[in-house]
């Protein structure tokens, strides 16, 4: 799959460097037991953050339904504070 986001994860010896596509270097993740993970979603991030904000853009002001599992209200209101913790 290609990465839609702006950054890149890339193995760098023994951490892995989150890179822009002109690649400048925006983090360092040391090698650990869960590294790649945590660089893999620090690559993603842009990305993750654009299709929250469309996905609150589409819902607008109103709460997705509840669908006796899950409560829609609650979901809609994790996806806008994400989005606030983020400026």
């Amino acid at each position: 799959m290609v990465n839609p986001s702006k950054w890149q994860a890339i193995k760098k010896g023994a951490s892995w460097q989150i890179q822009t596509r002109d690649s400048k270097t925006v983090a360092v993740i040391e090698n650990g037991k869960e590294a790649e993970e945590y660089a893999k979603l620090i690559a993603a991030s842009p990305y993750l953050l654009e299709a929250l904000k469309a996905m609150v853009e589409l819902i607008g002001d109103e709460d997705l339904p509840d669908n006796g599992e899950l409560s829609g209200a609650a979901i809609c209101d994790m996806a806008r504070s994400a989005i606030t913790l983020v400026g």
